[in-house]
């Protein structure tokens, strides 16, 4: 009688400790994961180029969309425009991610653009999470000294 409370009480520690677990792998800088990113912010790019800027919508995570409205996304991008010009071209100057596969799915990721365009050129940081397996910006960020004249 004892031999069978002790395996059930072994049985029951031995469950409630595979259940807390957590089996996750954790990729930092994968390349595979840059190129995910990069295909976004290229579709991103070149959207932005043709100033069809209503499209731009799908690019953005329900997070950033929340806190920023369309219109003002709109009213931001021509100002941008106006002050720094077209873009003429664009670099990947370096990037960071982090992907999570397991349990505890998440994915990040940080690409850091130079932009020349037709008055200034600009820095422009593009940080992207992915949600429902599709990778969306969750931040536009852009850095030019045109931007203060």
């Amino acid at each position: 009688m004892k031999n069978k409370i002790y395996v059930a009480l072994y049985l029951s520690c031995l469950l409630l400790i595979l259940t807390g677990c957590n089996f996750n792998s954790t990729y930092l800088n994968r390349e595979e994961d840059k190129k995910d990113a990069e295909k976004v912010t290229n579709e991103f790019y070149k959207v932005l180029e043709k100033k069809e800027f209503g499209k731009l919508t799908p690019f953005f995570s329900p997070r950033f969309t929340a806190v920023t409205k369309p219109e003002k996304l709109n009213e931001f991008l021509v100002a941008t425009t106006n002050k720094l010009g077209e873009i003429k071209s664009k670099k990947l100057d370096h990037w960071e991610s982090k992907v999570v596969k397991g349990s505890n799915a998440t994915a990040n990721y940080v690409l850091y653009y130079i932009v020349e365009r037709t008055k200034f050129q600009s820095k422009e940081t593009i940080t992207l999470t992915a949600e429902n397996n599709q990778i969306k910006i969750l931040g536009y960020n852009i850095n030019s000294e045109g931007m203060y004249k």
